[in-house]
């Protein structure tokens, strides 16, 4: 079972690591849900104040693969896939008109996911994060 195989609200706190090495600590949540041939991931993360919001657009391909979009008002529109290996989805994301890039990896075991990933501007690392997600 992964983060997409059921609907769920997830609790989060994330870290945010800039290229510099500052740490930044976050909380948030994240809404799964599923409507026809979709699925709706609404998450926040807030900052001290700063809130990061993402709305995604899933669609599944087959039991291994998705794709999505996801408007953030702070990035722009990010398109991506996931890749299913059992309990891990693997994630590669680009923001249309920009260089921005980057992957995230989320392990599920029971009501924890774990999350792990990276931006970049072109090659360039601008942060990475990780958090731990427990379903409420």
């Amino acid at each position: 079972m992964h983060l997409l195989s059921n609907p769920a609200e997830w609790e989060t706190l994330s870290e945010f690591v800039d290229a510099s090495g500052k740490i930044t600590d976050a909380h948030g949540e994240s809404v799964i849900k599923f409507e026809e041939n979709k699925i709706i991931n609404e998450s926040w993360v807030d900052f001290g104040g700063n809130c990061l919001k993402n709305h995604y657009l899933i669609e599944k391909l087959s039991e291994r693969s998705y794709k999505y979009a996801s408007s953030n008002p702070a990035l722009g529109i990010q398109q991506g896939v996931f890749n299913i290996d059992r309990n891990i989805i693997f994630s590669k994301f680009f923001i249309i008109g920009s260089e921005l890039n980057g992957f995230e990896i989320i392990t599920r075991t029971g009501d924890k996911c774990l999350v792990n990933g990276a931006l970049y501007k072109g090659s360039d690392l601008i942060n990475t994060w990780n958090a731990v997600m427990k379903k409420k």
